[in-house]
């Protein structure tokens, strides 16, 4: 994984849009018909995340890869779990507005990029292995000093991002199948149904069978580009 997931866009209509947790950190370029832009880097979302926009809004965002840092992270750890302005970085910034540039906002987006220090490798292996169930070791570091580092690069434990593979995974199986929800948390490792529903609300802000009644549009939020490579098969010496 390199240290950035994907680029995206998006325009909103005036009102309320709700975004699940990915695991990821974006570089979001909110750009409203009538107001002053705004350039954030967001925070790392552990609950559902409701997005306000009084008019019609432009997104344009780069979703980063766990543990790239910033500069100005180094002064404040607790900015890896709050939404950041960073126009400051970007002194370019203040002449951009709604009917701006596609292309010229992204460059601007790498140019913050730019200033990241890139992930360690080591923290792509450990997700991957997460998404994969823990089926195979994915690093030779300790469990300890997995926990430690974590936190430090990515800002969240290893609880953190278990539980978010967990309930990702689970939530997908229920929008696009028909197995039943003991079923499915029975295979995801949930303790019941009820453990299940719980975890769903908590992340998602819905229940399991809501889900089901707007199958396509929950399909599609979770198979959008997150945190967790696929597994690829890596020799370790």
């Amino acid at each position: 994984m390199g240290d950035i997931i994907c680029s995206w866009k998006v325009c909103l209509p005036g009102g309320k849009s709700l975004v699940w947790p990915d695991g990821c950190r974006d570089l979001i370029a909110i750009l409203p018909k009538n107001q002053a832009p705004e350039l954030i880097c967001s925070g790392l979302d552990a609950s559902p995340r409701i997005v306000t926009c009084p008019e019609e809004t432009r997104f344009v965002g780069i979703r980063l890869a766990p543990g790239l840092t910033f500069p100005w992270e180094k002064d404040d750890p607790g900015s890896t779990c709050r939404d950041l302005s960073i126009s400051p970085y970007l002194p370019s910034w203040k002449g951009f507005c709604f009917a701006a540039d596609h292309d010229e906002i992204q460059n601007a987006l790498l140019e913050v990029v730019s200033l990241a220090n890139p992930a360690p490798h080591w923290i792509a292996d450990y997700l991957a292995e997460v998404r994969a169930g823990g089926k195979k070791r994915a690093t030779a570091r300790s469990q300890r000093s997995i926990r430690r580092q974590l936190v430090r690069f990515t800002g969240a434990s290893s609880s953190y991002w278990k539980g978010l593979a967990r309930v990702r995974k689970a939530g997908s199986a229920i929008a696009t199948s028909a197995i039943s929800l003991a079923d499915i948390a029975a295979d995801h490792g949930f303790s019941d149904q009820a453990h299940l529903n719980r975890e769903i609300r908590r992340w998602f802000g819905c229940t399991p069978n809501m889900l089901r009644v707007n199958r396509e549009l929950s399909a599609t939020r979770l198979t959008a580009p997150d945190a967790f490579p696929n597994p690829q098969p890596r020799i370790y010496c």
